[in-house]
């Protein structure tokens, strides 16, 4: 079990006196009187800020009619149980309040003013999350996305160390770095050992990780089978934990997915080393000026965007999420998303694998109710360009949504999967057409973009026909049933508008 540190002893404390007192329906002043206490020493006590001595838990005790030992237990009555059961997994000490300008004092004192519905709150949150499979790595991952937006996915002091350390190491500032160059850089400079992953036998497990740290040695093992902008990656990021003094002991050990990290501050840390990667393989200013001329093409550049993959010698991915830190941050555009979904090759299976939001929550976005993907959106038509013959197609359309009305500019890039036979991934970002994406995106009333009606799930859909159609539409058969029963009470004057 969690080890309960002293200001969770002091909370627990606080919210037993307050229920006690309010169960009695005794006032702060009645207390008082009863204890010989003072008004505002009970009140800090019951926010949790003070741990009263001996003696005095012995007249509190007394004056709200039950005995010491009860007192000071740190179990809580069965309504409040679930604060407790909080308490003791830790997870008030993983919840990075300073991250998000959250003052935990007030946060604590918000529980200790309504525990009764806090614990009711937490009770409901803990079944949802069970019901939606919110495990730590979800939670941590939704947690990260959130600071993320937040900040626009822009940081400039990310920006700035990466432009330092680049002019340090005489990195090329307007063109693509060599992965052999990095290596150099990270074994020379910061003695780390760059090595093969052992993949040779078909049951290894490490067949399936991009890469493995080994840091009792300081040693960087990479999968051979890798591209070269993989590589690349990889030792970017390498190179960024030591630039930024990251603590190493914080870093993620093996390049897969969130299964390696436990906590907020982990998360952050290696989001910071990637954050410098993408960086320092797509500069700055460089990159600008390509976002610039990306942007004032009076025509979809499709063909400029292919030539920044060769230039830059990086993947559609690392692409498009570096534009997801630039639009926002140096151009204006903070109204769009970045999605990544995964295919099996053999099924017509979608697996949205990555997410992020820009500006407010964005349709589409992604559900856990295993409900259908809309099968018009770009992301998902884009898998259809591939063929034995075409290992990478891009595609770009217009997606109205006909119950928000919210349309989008979406450009989505597929390619089979390098590392896995028979599986494929889309890259998209979409950007909300209004008067500021207008102004800025020259292109964006191409006539040769087309223009395509969307849902966000097949079970929403009210189109019809949707030759697309993944699923019938019980969820808007079931609304549109539920409206209707409404308006005819409406109408017998049995239920209110």
């Amino acid at each position: 079990m969690y080890k309960l540190t002293e200001d969770k002893i002091r909370l627990i404390f606080g919210l037993k006196v307050r229920h006690l007192r309010t169960e009695q329906n005794l006032s702060l002043q009645e207390v008082a009187d009863k204890s010989g206490l003072s008004v505002s020493y009970i009140n800090e006590i019951e926010k949790g800020k003070k741990y009263p001595k001996t003696d005095k838990i012995a007249d509190l005790a007394e004056a709200l009619g039950t005995t010491y030992d009860q007192l000071v237990s740190t179990r809580l009555p069965r309504s409040l149980a679930p604060l407790v059961d909080i308490f003791n997994s830790g997870i008030l000490d993983e919840l990075p309040f300073e991250h998000f300008g959250i003052d935990y004092q007030k946060f604590v004192e918000i529980i200790t003013q309504s525990p009764a519905k806090i614990s009711a709150f937490i009770s409901t949150y803990i079944d949802i999350a069970r019901n939606y499979d919110l495990n730590k790595e979800k939670f941590l991952s939704a947690a990260l996305r959130s600071y993320q937006e937040l900040h626009d996915n822009y940081f400039p002091q990310l920006e700035k160390e990466t432009e330092l350390c680049a002019r340090h190491f005489q990195i090329p500032l307007d063109a693509a770095a060599n992965w052999e160059f990095l290596k150099d850089i990270l074994t020379k400079q910061f003695g780390t050992i760059v090595t093969e992953l052992n993949t040779t036998s078909e049951t290894n497990v490490l067949q399936q990780l991009r890469a493995l740290y080994y840091p009792d040695r300081n040693e960087l093992s990479i999968h051979p089978g890798l591209h070269p902008y993989q590589k690349a990656f990889i030792l970017a990021k390498e190179i960024g934990y030591h630039w930024l003094n990251l603590p190493l002991h914080e870093r993620v050990y093996y390049y897969k997915d969130w299964n390696s990290t436990k906590t907020f501050d982990q998360a952050l840390i290696n989001f910071q080393a990637s954050y410098f990667a993408g960086a320092l393989l797509l500069p700055l200013q460089a990159f600008c000026s390509d976002v610039s001329y990306l942007l004032e093409s009076m025509e979809f550049p499709g063909e400029f965007l292919e030539s920044m993959l060769r230039k830059w010698n990086t993947s559609p991915e690392t692409l498009m999420y570096r534009l997801t830190n630039i639009l926002p941050g140096r151009f204006g555009l903070q109204k769009m998303f970045f999605f990544r979904f995964n295919q099996d090759g053999h099924r017509q299976s979608f697996h949205l694998s990555k997410e992020l939001h820009l500006g407010n929550k964005h349709q589409p976005h992604g559900n856990e109710s295993g409900e259908h993907y809309c099968r018009r959106w770009m992301s998902i038509k884009i898998f259809n360009e591939l063929s034995q013959e075409k290992k990478q197609a891009l595609g770009v359309q217009k997606s109205h949504y006909i119950d928000s009305g919210l349309e989008y500019i979406v450009i989505s890039w597929a390619r089979e999967t390098l590392s896995k036979p028979f599986s494929r991934t889309s890259i998209s970002i979409g950007l909300e057409i209004n008067n500021e994406t207008r102004k800025k995106i020259r292109w964006i009333d191409d006539p040769n973009i087309p223009t395509h009606k969307v849902n966000v799930t097949c079970e929403r859909c009210r189109l019809d026909p949707c030759e697309e159609r993944a699923a019938e539409p019980k969820i808007y058969r079931k609304l549109k049933e539920i409206q209707s029963i409404k308006q005819l009470l409406q109408s017998e004057g049995l239920i209110k508008e």
